[in-house]
């Protein structure tokens, strides 16, 4: 048998961590002691970019893990207990969610079926993009903003969805911690009955099967590596129903992020449209010789020139209700139509407090 032939050999300024190959692109992404995450391409070893550690996200990176399609990469903090999505184009963080124990490794999976009803399912059109209209971009000029939702021709639901192919990121911990991920942000499954610390884990590509790998210490204290293997048949049953709550629940986070950001960039912006407004807004009544209040016709346009995120937001989550209500098909998922109609009426006290500007 030939032995392997050493084709490159590349220094480093820090140890390396972990690393893995993109399964779309000759790209290869390197974690290191220093908390950078670096990509390099793998053929000449040239860096594509790096991501500092900073202290939103944490320092410690325990594992790495690519999407199916290549264009988002996941890694996990042990320091902060949080799990971060990243783009691959531009290096910016599309979307952070925290875990209960630090995550040991990750595995990202496409799920492929052959069923009839789930490809009629993925060929059907998303009815939202008919009654809603794509929200409006942030400005660039605030800090908080950074490049999301920023960009005229950036959709950042599709970055985060990527294929309407359902994907699941599987994670694995310490004291048994398995947790599964929609689309690298939906958890649909937390899994109990494993012990000790998962080294390695797999889930097939029909969800029916779970195998892990965990490293138990006996009453002596010695390691022993044991192999598990898990049904998720329930996962595989309800696959239709599962990928159309992780589609909401995508929706929804976006919206909500980039509500939050909304709120942001305007209290940001108050300081100077306090200075300049009124002066400027006076003038122009006088010019156009109308009767109106500006401060009234200004915060009209602003807060509902257009539709709103909240209004999406809205509208995603009747739709999420009214799959709660289908308790044939949702009530295994354990989805419950009570802390749905809470967030209804938190984003309709939003709404209306919004409103009360407009008094």
């Amino acid at each position: 048998m030939p032995a392997f032939r050493q084709v490159g050999e590349k220094q480093l300024p820090n140890p390396v961590l972990c690393m893995a190959w993109s399964p779309k692109r000759d790209l290869i992404a390197l974690a290191n002691t220093a908390g950078e995450l670096l990509l390099h391409r793998l053929a000449s070893f040239q860096r594509v970019w790096s991501l500092p550690p900073t202290d939103r996200t944490g320092k410690e990176i325990t594992a790495l893990a690519w999407r199916p399609d290549g264009k988002t990469l996941a890694f996990s903090l042990g320091d902060t207990k949080q799990v971060v999505l990243c783009g691959v184009e531009k290096a910016e963080i599309l979307h952070v969610f925290p875990v209960q124990s630090p995550v040991t490794c990750m595995h990202w999976m496409e799920v492929v079926e052959e069923s009839s009803s789930l490809n009629s399912f993925y060929s059907s059109e998303d009815e939202s993009k008919l009654f809603l209209p794509k929200i409006p971009t942030l400005p660039k000029s605030y800090s908080t903003t950074s490049k999301i939702f920023s960009e005229e021709k950036s959709d950042e639901i599709l970055n985060l969805l990527g294929d309407a192919r359902l994907n699941v990121l599987v994670l694995g911990g310490d004291s048994g911690f398995v947790e599964l991920y929609a689309y690298g942000m939906y958890k649909i499954a937390a899994v109990d009955g494993v012990s000790g610390t998962c080294r390695n884990l797999c889930l097939s590509s029909d969800l029916r099967s779970l195998s892990v790998i965990a490293e138990v210490r006996s009453a002596d204290n010695n390691p022993e590596i044991c192999y598990i293997q898990l049904d998720t048949g329930l996962l595989s049953d309800c696959l239709p129903e599962v990928t159309r709550m992780a589609l909401k629940f995508t929706y929804i986070s976006t919206l909500l992020q980039y509500l939050h950001l909304s709120l942001t960039c305007m209290c940001e912006a108050w300081e100077d449209i306090l200075m300049q407004m009124d002066l400027r807004l006076t003038k122009f009544v006088q010019e156009k010789n109308t009767s109106t209040q500006v401060q009234d016709e200004f915060l009209e346009l602003l807060l509902w020139g257009q539709s709103s995120g909240s209004e999406a937001l809205l509208y995603h989550l009747s739709e999420v209700r009214g799959m709660s209500l289908w308790r044939q098909k949702f009530e295994p998922l354990g989805l419950d139509s009570a802390a749905i109609e809470g967030a209804i009426t938190a984003v309709g006290s939003f709404s209306l407090k919004a409103n009360e500007l407009l008094q």
